[in-house]
């Protein structure tokens, strides 16, 4: 903190009056950086869109591309590896994961208002969505067997995601015939 006080001046009070902790300070300057994107991924959540296989694909490929650009993977990796010894692992949860779930619960639970969806917990639905996506590329890029992703992963993973998806919480009559598009490549 003493450094950031030097480099911007002011005084480390004034630090400490917007930031409770370094931890919160990197967690905003790094979010600050995705900011644009995350507003962007979460916009494609509208009901408007006729075609909800399409909006969860464009979702769920925003939503990669930002998690797995490779500078996004380091940080998640340091994330994840300063979360047991600061709070930053709690500030990342409360920011940003649990932000983007409440956006795409929100947005599930309308869908199965309108029948687009079957009832269900949409909180679950919404948790079970982010597993899928996440479902191989997680592990290839936390444990640092793959350091970049690729765009025809990211395509994959989505298509994947969004046909298992709606396999479990899709209405049969609604969307029987946009399922049996999507193939597993």
């Amino acid at each position: 903190m003493d450094e950031i006080r030097t480099r911007v001046g002011g005084s480390k009070a004034t630090l400490y009056h917007y930031f409770a902790s370094k931890e919160e300070l990197f967690f905003e300057v790094v979010f600050s950086a995705i900011e644009m994107e995350f507003t962007a991924t979460h916009a494609s959540l509208d009901l408007s869109n006729t075609n909800l296989s399409a909006a969860l694909a464009t979702f769920g490929e925003g939503l990669l591309r930002s998690l797995y650009s490779p500078c996004a993977i380091k940080v998640r990796r340091l994330i994840f590896a300063e979360a047991k010894r600061s709070d930053l692992g709690r500030i990342a949860y409360e920011r940003g994961t649990q932000r983007s779930h409440k956006l795409l619960s929100d947005f599930l639970h309308a869908a199965m208002m309108k029948g687009k969806l079957r009832k269900a917990d949409a909180s679950m639905a919404a948790w079970h969505l982010y597993g899928l996506l996440d479902a191989k590329l997680l592990r290839c890029c936390l444990l640092c067997v793959q350091d970049a992703v690729t765009e025809e992963e990211i395509q994959t993973s989505v298509q994947q995601a969004v046909a298992v998806f709606l396999a479990a919480y899709g209405n049969p009559v609604v969307n029987s015939a946009t399922a049996s598009q999507l193939s597993f490549a």
